[in-house]
């Protein structure tokens, strides 16, 4: 073995201990200095209960309260409060190249620093790949393309309706069927199962997703009415998709919508539910399948799963929600039109209530919570309705959307609290959150790995 210059040795060593959080590439280079020591002074940081008065330092991008032998900046929080960046549990926002500076700066303008994406195209995502999970930016998690059947959610909503409305005029003319094994991969079988999971492993998605919906055995599923819940996997097929995962190392997020969606998916295995029970609702005559009851929220514990909270989404029509199932260009008359609107307003109420007591039940049960919005700009959209329908209390909302959403998003970094050797991210409140939520809209400071973000328009909230 060759001896190794003292010079070198030293740099190497140098980098080594210039830490950064997991899942963060280092672009560190033997000619950068370290990175600023910051003492942030005079904040009321959130401790998981209340506000504290504390200062924290900020060493190689990493919270802690010992104060280094050297501070290159001491920021000054003027009394303001502190808390960890919120997350985004289930959106399809960051997919392409064509948005992205936007998209970016809109959830870091929302304080939103943790993203989501439960059913995406890889090749647009690795358009993007430097452009998110750094310091400067948000951080994603992607599924890539989601687990269904042939007949199955989302196949009719790629492929008649995003093809066309969506993609086309920004990447162009496609065939239909161009989106199988992009954005969805078809599995009815065993013998698929084995000819496919080397295709969805070979895409490395950070977790999968899977569609569980009105469940059969094995047989192809008939054809059903216009007004139903979605189709999804065959009901053998589940908790197989559910062990291969686990033992690729990939955790599992399942789409649902009815209350025996939710069963199959926790007895399946799944780690997280992307929806509560609730959030879709094709009649008001079909409410009641969607009503999650005690043992389920036991089971749900019991198997530690998270439930993703989505009721933004049910404020959209169904037809807006699943256009597959209609022609977005149909024209109404006057009299279809209020006939429609009566019945979507029906719905609405129906929903509100179910999401309530589901979502009520499922904390009070001990069940983990995430806010995810799956349609919405940003997860605000999603906690700002959640405060409107009083599910939860100010504190309760803030912990399930700061704590349980990073938690679900990247499981195995140190997120989601302010406290010692977690990493350096928070923003700041002008206003206690506790008292008046709406001080969540009023961020005047965001930090990430340690640094002071800068976005694009500082003015708006």
């Amino acid at each position: 073995m060759k001896y190794m210059p003292v010079f070198v040795l030293s740099v190497m060593i140098a980098l080594s201990i210039h830490a950064t959080p997991q899942g963060y590439a280092s672009n560190s280079s033997s000619t950068e200095t370290l990175p600023k020591v910051y003492a942030f002074t005079n904040g009321k940081w959130f401790d998981g209960r209340t506000f504290q008065d504390t200062i924290f330092y900020v060493k190689n991008g990493f919270l802690t309260k010992t104060r280094p032998p050297v501070v290159d900046e001491t920021i000054n929080l003027k009394g303001q409060f502190v808390l960890p960046p919120f997350g985004e549990a289930h959106t399809h926002n960051v997919e392409g190249p064509w948005n992205i500076d936007q998209t970016i700066q809109t959830y870091l303008r929302h304080g939103v620093f943790y993203v989501k994406n439960l059913n995406n195209i890889r090749e647009f995502a690795e358009q993007i790949q430097n452009k998110i999970n750094n310091p400067q930016s948000i951080d994603v998690a992607f599924a890539h393309a989601g687990i269904t059947s042939s007949d199955g959610h989302p196949i009719r909503l790629y492929e008649e309706v995003l093809r066309l409305h969506r993609y086309e005029p920004i990447i162009g003319k496609k065939t239909p069927g161009w989106f199988n094994n992009r954005g969805y991969f078809v599995i009815d079988s065993r013998q698929d199962l084995d000819r496919t999971w080397p295709k969805i492993v070979a895409g490395k998605p950070d977790f999968l997703k899977i569609y569980i919906g009105q469940i059969s055995p094995v047989a192809p599923h008939a054809h059903a009415p216009q007004a139903r819940f979605h189709r999804g996997l065959y009901a053998n097929l589940i908790a197989p998709i559910v062990r291969r995962a686990h033992k690729n190392g990939l955790r599992v997020s399942a789409h649902v919508e009815t209350a025996a969606d939710f069963r199959q998916a926790v007895q399946s295995g799944v780690n997280e539910i992307a929806h509560t029970p609730g959030w879709y609702i094709p009649t008001v005559e079909q409410a009641s399948e969607t009503i999650l009851q005690k043992h389920d929220a036991d089971l749900a514990l019991q198997h530690n799963v998270t439930v993703v909270s989505t009721t933004v989404a049910s404020l959209i029509s169904p037809s807006e929600q699943h256009q597959s199932d209609a022609d977005p260009h149909a024209h109404s008359s006057e009299s279809q039109t209020d006939h429609h609107n009566t019945h979507a307003q029906h719905i609405q109420q129906a929903a509100e209530k179910i999401q309530r007591d589901n979502l009520q039940l499922l904390h009070q049960r001990g069940v983990k919570v995430a806010i995810g919005s799956d349609h919405a700009e940003t997860s605000r959209a999603e906690a700002l309705h959640l405060h409107n329908l009083e599910i939860f209390d100010n504190l309760t909302l803030l912990k399930l959307w700061c704590e349980n959403t990073a938690a679900t998003i990247f499981p195995h970094r140190k997120i989601g609290k302010l406290t010692e050797g977690y990493e350096a991210n928070f923003i700041v409140l002008q206003g206690d959150p506790i008292q008046d939520f709406e001080q969540i809209r009023h961020i005047t400071l965001r930090v990430k790995h340690g640094k002071p973000l800068f976005i694009t328009d500082p003015h708006a909230h």
